[in-house]
């Protein structure tokens, strides 16, 4: 042990304890990894990954002094800078960092120790819509009070809190007398606030993400409220009223990665006979709320929103995170602001927007029929009534067609044939059935050219 020892105490913190055996840290670590199960309110901590795998390779080298020796975990590379500490953004996991229960941090902290001033990257295992996660980035709010929009402090909380949660957080950080009585608003464009009114509801739930600003106000001694919808940038307000463009002609701001869910946007976005019912709030007299396979109408309502900023002819580019924040909600897997697969999104934004304004409140059981021998047009009316009769929203009208699937026995040469409805089609690209090859032709004139291109088949 004495190679280990001499590179111990020149590399490491003094309070690093003497550590097992490679073999022995190996299975310990990997055991823990193997046998933890994230459960909400667990610690888990987030190391850099190039130390992970620098001391993996120490461990399976099996060799003490070897040159693999990791030294102190150091999670520089993680830090925006080393006085804030603040992550940088977009870090993703198993490129940029790994994640280890408590007890694995604790002993690799043992064994190792850590470069003097960085602080342990703590992260609580959450119970997200659907799912448990271990929260890498919490919520990151500035606050202020109404009376005082010029002292903003910043502080960050878990999807899961509530906004009471806030709200006791600014009482006390801004010393606001006991028994004062106190409202939240959420700063949701450049120009105005939207009221939090339920505080018992989790700051998901309220669609509050990093960047976004809380002002709390507390009511005046006679009575009233300071200020009836506090407004923060008043030359941001005069800038936007002032642009006037052409209605549809808007950006999406990109929120990460999320260009994928832009470009959905943009394509619903500019299909007519949706955006004129959301524009004209059609929508608002069929919203379902009581659909179990439905949002409660709020991702109707949060895509009007977008669609109505998009086609105001006020803005020139619209920033849809209350948007992307209700999506997350109701869809875990496009939690965070990582790339996924457009058709992916537009897929589960059809289908939600169909449930949230499906005018069918009672699905009743319908007994299909085979076709037995009927004209195609009798068998397809029937189908599109039965579809009709569980599905009638403006997607359906919209979107919605029908599949004609013939299937042939092959023993009793029986025909089968249906009409399926669908939303959406896959179309494969077309193979050219052709290629190009360069053919060599030396001619007796030296001014010719003396390679050509030949299109010929495949086969």
């Amino acid at each position: 042990m004495s190679g280990w020892s001499t590179v111990m105490t020149a590399e490491s913190r003094g309070s690093a304890a003497e550590p097992p055996g490679l073999e022995t840290q190996r299975r310990e670590i990997e055991s823990l990894l193997r046998e933890c199960e994230l459960r909400v309110g667990d610690g888990w901590y987030v190391i850099e990954r190039r130390w992970y795998e620098q001391w993996k390779e120490f461990v399976e080298d099996g060799d003490q002094n070897s040159f693999s020796f990791p030294g102190q975990i150091d999670n520089t590379e993680l830090f925006e800078d080393l006085e804030s500490f603040h992550l940088k953004e977009r870090l993703v996991e198993n490129e940029d960092f790994v994640l280890v229960p408590a007890e694995a941090w604790r002993r690799l902290l043992a064994w190792y120790g850590a470069l003097d001033g960085q602080p342990a990257l703590e992260r609580k295992v959450v119970d997200l819509p659907s799912t448990l996660k271990v929260e890498v980035y919490p919520v990151e709010i500035f606050l202020c009070l109404h009376s005082n929009m010029e002292n903003v402090i910043t502080a960050q909380f878990s999807h899961t809190d509530s906004i009471h949660s806030i709200q006791r957080a600014m009482c006390d950080a801004f010393t606001v007398p006991p028994g004062s009585e106190c409202r939240l608003w959420m700063k949701s464009s450049d120009s105005s606030c939207e009221r939090l009114r339920n505080v018992s509801v989790s700051l998901l739930e309220a669609c509050l993400s990093s960047a976004m600003t809380v002002i709390m106000e507390t009511r005046n001694a006679d009575g009233t409220w300071p200020s009836s919808r506090p407004q923060i940038t008043r030359n941001a307000v005069e800038d936007h009223d002032s642009y006037r463009g052409q209605p549809g002609v808007c950006g999406l701001t990109n929120l990460g990665n999320t260009c994928f869910m832009n470009s959905a946007l943009q394509c619903l976005s500019n299909t007519p006979p949706l955006t004129e019912y959301f524009l004209q709030s059609w929508y608002l007299e069929e919203l379902n709320f009581s659909n179990p396979l439905g949002m409660k109408g709020e991702i109707a309502e949060s895509y009007a929103d977008v669609t109505k900023q998009m086609w105001s002819g006020r803005q020139d580019s619209v920033t849809p995170r209350v948007f992307k924040t209700k999506v997350g909600h109701f869809a875990s897997q496009f939690l965070g602001y990582q790339q996924h697969d457009s058709q992916e999104l537009l897929s589960f934004l059809l289908d939600g927007l169909h449930e949230d304004l499906n005018r069918v409140k009672n699905k009743e059981y319908i007994e299909l029929r085979d076709a037995e021998g009927r004209p195609d047009q009798e068998v397809a009316e029937e189908a599109w009534r039965n579809h009709r009769r569980r599905n009638d929203s403006v997607i359906v009208d919209t979107f919605h067609g029908l599949f004609k699937s013939t299937l042939v026995c092959p023993e009793c040469l029986k025909v089968s044939v249906t009409f399926d409805p669908f939303c959406y089609l896959s179309v494969p690209l077309p193979v050219s059935k052709e290629r190009v090859m360069e053919v060599f032709f030396v001619s007796l004139d030296p001014h010719a050219k003396p390679a050509q291109k030949l299109r010929v088949p495949h086969r």
